[in-house]
């Protein structure tokens, strides 16, 4: 219980300052109803473990983990290019989720992936709304879709 009031703390003064950072322009129209950015968290058994995982087999790059005198951390985040997730430590069976990632060019992230030996879900193939996705999975089976969008030529034939 101590553990999970922790987070839900910690969710909420991360939340918090986001949205006092993402609400701070005095010029926003106080009426807009938009959201202006989304982070995805991730249940994962170990927060070590899956920063490792994210760091050296999926391409992404600590930010920071949680808490911050702690060997045992229960809350982290990556970030891979404008993308950042939230891993929060979870007792018991995990829930797998997906995430959407959008790329410049999902062959070569296959690619990297096979070799750093990355469980592949689904091979890229092309879809008919005009891209090219490709699945993997993470320590904890969240599954990432990864997808970038076919050359015009490829998408309208």
């Amino acid at each position: 219980m101590k553990l999970l009031t922790s987070l839900c703390l910690l969710a909420l003064a991360l939340g918090t300052a986001l949205l006092i950072r993402a609400h701070s322009d005095e010029d926003a129209d106080p009426n807009d109803l938009s959201f202006k950015h989304a982070t995805p968290i991730l249940d994962v058994k170990s927060v070590e473990e899956s920063i490792d995982y994210y760091t050296s087999e999926l391409g992404f790059t600590k930010n920071w983990d949680w808490p911050d005198e702690s060997d045992d951390k229960t809350f982290g985040s990556v970030t891979n290019g404008e993308v950042s997730i939230f891993l929060a430590e979870t007792p018991g069976t995990i829930k797998p989720t997906w995430v959407f990632y959008d790329v410049n060019n999902a062959d070569n992230v296959h690619a990297a992936y096979v070799e750093a030996g990355v469980t592949i879900r689904e091979a890229p193939n092309d879809k008919p709304w005009g891209s090219r996705e490709f699945q993997a999975v993470d320590l904890d089976g969240n599954v990432l879709r990864i997808a970038s969008p076919l050359p015009h030529e490829a998408a309208s034939s």
